[in-house]
């Protein structure tokens, strides 16, 4: 052993080894964890990531400084942040929590934590940018888990600390920043989980996801596909694969079944999103035709003889007594009884089994969004990038309405102050980091090829991220509509998936052009 490694007036035997044996060896300095990468590659990745950090961090000062002090134009803001101050000093006696049928309680206990901490909403605002920093830092190191090169991590990473979009969204009290977080942070420990060493990784990924299940309900499919990348991304024993399962499952039961414990006693009833179906009524409606199925008894008055051109768009349906049937017969997701959503809830999967391929369409044109986000509109009328951060997060009303909410709980949320052109240069930066397009062709068609292209561990961790990246760009188009918004949740994992794909496509490129040697020679022209 080196003298380097042996503690000063340590002795050594004549074989070399210190004395003291085993007692000696617990004397050794472990290595930091801090430590940098022995490779060169894999320090230039680590350069790459602190400067993409560092790249994002100073976009997101941008926007603190472009407006302040957050874009309230989506009119979930001013209901989250409502909902967070509800009456009632404790989560158990405070139904506030969990008044909002649509969605859960995740992002308002988050934002009742940080009025905790700090009653700013600047200090909220700054704290979803670091979050989506560290979403990045997060994908980066669930690639690098993996055994591939190191520098495919920076594909997500980049996705997500330099895309435009994730800025603007992270700048709104709004949940997907949280959500991109907890996302990430299970994906990691899924990553960890597949390499065997410890039962607390498995654990943490069941606790990561069923928390980010209670912000947004798009992760309760999330954990059934990544469970299933638990069960069938290693070469394991089948016993250590069900184990590591089981141990997941048991961390998002527990945490979920937390949840249902606290909302039972708080309103009575349990559920992630009760009148959730309200949304997929919204979704079936626009192309429902009672001619291709049976309704079922007493939902009758939810068919319609207009042409599927001339009906409304799904937020309509679901929200607005003028143009919905459902609405205007059986209340609307806020009001409506269990047995009123029942009905709607039949009607709704009687649809859906009855024009199989009607829905299958809608779904499909909904998914070619994500190539031309500004067309296919017919099939859901959800907004593209551009609306996103040129109109929807700007809306004028909503800003009035936002703000007049924040400023009864934050002592900063009156002092409103924009900077109109340094937020046209954020938007020109923003269009230029849309994944879409052929970018996005690109990515989807080596995600999908990754599980099948690479090996060993790195199979795994494909596979774990394209279920990933794909469960969250499908289940919103199929149960709401295509949105900007709720899309970029699966981005990050998308990149992930592609990154590895395309590094053995061109590994696998590359090999088939290299000369063979024959008989010690090159075979092919000299």
């Amino acid at each position: 052993m080196s003298a380097v490694f042996r503690r000063p007036g340590a002795e050594a035997r004549a074989d070399g080894h210190p004395a003291g044996g085993q007692r000696r060896r617990r004397l050794l300095p472990r290595r930091p964890a801090w430590r940098l990468p022995e490779s060169r590659e894999d320090r230039l990745a680590l350069y790459a990531l602190v400067a993409l950090l560092v790249a994002g961090a100073l976009l997101r000062l941008l926007f603190v400084f472009a407006w302040r002090p957050a874009f309230f134009g989506w009119p979930d803001a001013a209901s989250y942040i409502e909902v967070s101050q509800g009456a009632g000093g404790t989560v158990m006696g405070n139904s506030e929590l969990f008044g909002n049928p649509l969605r859960p309680a995740g992002y308002p206990l988050f934002l009742r934590a940080l009025h905790g901490i700090a009653p700013s909403l600047v200090f909220v605002i700054i704290f979803q940018h670091v979050l989506g920093l560290a979403s990045a830092a997060l994908l980066y190191s669930a690639v690098a888990r993996t055994g591939a090169p190191r520098l495919l991590g920076l594909v997500p990473a980049a996705i997500v600390a330099l895309g435009g979009d994730f800025m603007f969204v992270e700048h709104a009290p709004i949940s997907e920043t949280l959500f991109i977080f907890l996302v990430a942070l299970g994906l990691y420990a899924a990553v960890r989980s597949q390499e065997g060493e410890s039962l607390r990784w498995p654990a943490a990924c069941g606790l990561a996801l069923a928390l980010a299940a209670t912000v947004r309900v798009v992760a309760v499919p999330l954990l059934g596909a990544v469970g299933l990348a638990l069960l069938l991304g290693t070469h394991a024993p089948l016993r250590r694969r069900v184990t590591t399962l089981a141990v997941a499952g048991a961390g998002a039961l527990a945490l979920l079944g937390t949840y249902y414990v606290i909302q039972e006693r708080a309103v009575g009833h349990t559920g992630l999103s009760p009148n959730g179906v309200w949304n997929v009524y919204g979704r079936v409606a626009p192309f429902a035709d009672c001619s291709k199925f049976t309704p079922p008894a007493g939902t009758e008055p939810l068919c319609e003889t207009t042409p599927r051109s001339q009906r409304p768009f799904t937020h309509l349906y679901t929200f607005n007594w003028y143009y919905s049937p459902g609405v205007r017969f059986f209340g609307n997701p806020h009001t409506a009884s269990a047995e009123q959503t029942d009905q709607v809830a039949a009607f709704t999967w009687a649809v859906i089994v009855g024009q199989p391929l009607d829905y299958a369409e809608e779904v499909g044109a909904g998914l070619l969004r994500y190539v031309a986000p500004d067309s296919f509109r017919g099939y859901g009328g959800g907004p593209s990038y551009h609306d996103l951060v040129n109109r929807v997060l700007f809306h004028r009303r909503f800003q009035r309405e936002g703000r007049a909410v924040a400023r009864r709980h934050y002592g900063d949320a009156g002092r409103f102050s924009a900077d109109r052109g340094l937020l046209d240069v954020l938007r020109t930066y923003e269009s230029g980091t849309r994944i879409q397009g052929p970018l996005f062709v690109v990515l989807a068609l080596l995600s999908l090829a990754a599980p099948f292209v690479t090996r060993g561990r790195v199979r795994g961790a494909a596979l774990l991220f394209a279920l990933a990246g794909w469960t969250l760009l499908v289940t919103p188009v199929a149960t709401v509509e295509f949105s900007a918004r709720t899309g970029l949740p699966g981005l990050g994992p998308l990149g992930a998936a592609a990154a590895l794909g395309g590094w053995r496509v061109v590994a696998t490129v590359r090999a088939r052009r290299r000369p063979r040697a024959v008989g010690g020679r090159l075979a092919g022209p000299v």
